[in-house]
């Protein structure tokens, strides 16, 4: 199952059912002056939109994981646990040297199982190595999304995360990664995404893997 929906995930969260989604993973803005094509990346506007979506997705979903960027997690309701994703690539600079790990907001209770899950270690930390793609990119196409998050850390997470076959949400789709992986790891999808160009761009992302899976 794929849904895709373009509008505001605030309004499109109030139809979904009180706890009817296995699992939230989703990438909102940081409030770090990203260029997106109409939502200005304020930290002022990132205060609001937490208001607004934070308890929506608690309230639909089992399982709840965040990127919330390192300079404003401070912002999020306090979580039931944090979770890291680290690389050992110099591609991304933060405030204090080169930034090798972002923080993952995790609300819920974790998927059953000890030791492993699905195949890998059940553990609070994805580590990563090699390959410049890992961090953030720096430089983008006009017009294409400015912060895609690589496929191989949202695969890694939905394996971590998820089981086959169960739900995932994600509301701030951009260009579709989520979506992407979900149907290549056997789990169904549901992403909401409100400007058109991103929403064009994850359609025709999510529609070619499915055609390629046929």
């Amino acid at each position: 199952m794929v849904q895709l929906i373009l509008g505001d995930c605030l309004e499109e969260m109030k139809k979904i059912p009180d706890k009817s989604i296995d699992l939230v993973l989703t990438d909102p803005p940081y409030g770090i002056g990203y260029e997106y094509l109409t939502y200005k990346d304020t930290k002022e506007n990132l205060i609001e939109l937490i208001k607004g979506f934070v308890p929506e997705v608690l309230r639909i979903a089992k399982r709840v994981a965040i990127f919330s960027g390192v300079q404003n997690i401070c912002l999020y309701p306090q979580s039931d646990w944090v979770m890291s994703y680290s690389w050992n690539t110099t591609a991304t600079y933060g405030k204090m040297g080169y930034n090798q790990w972002q923080p993952l907001l995790f609300y819920g209770k974790d998927i059953k199982g000890f030791g492993s899950v699905n195949g890998i270690l059940k553990s609070d930390s994805i580590k990563l190595s090699g390959g410049a793609s890992i961090g953030f990119l720096s430089k983008f196409p006009k017009g294409k999304h400015p912060c895609p998050k690589p496929e191989i850390i949202i695969k890694k997470l939905i394996t971590r995360l998820s089981n086959e076959n169960e739900v995932i949400i994600d509301p701030f789709m951009g260009s579709g990664t989520t979506g992407v992986a979900c149907k290549e790891l056997g789990r169904n999808f549901i992403g909401i995404e409100i400007e058109p160009k991103y929403f064009a761009i994850a359609q025709r992302r999510i529609n070619q893997t499915m055609e390629n899976l046929l």
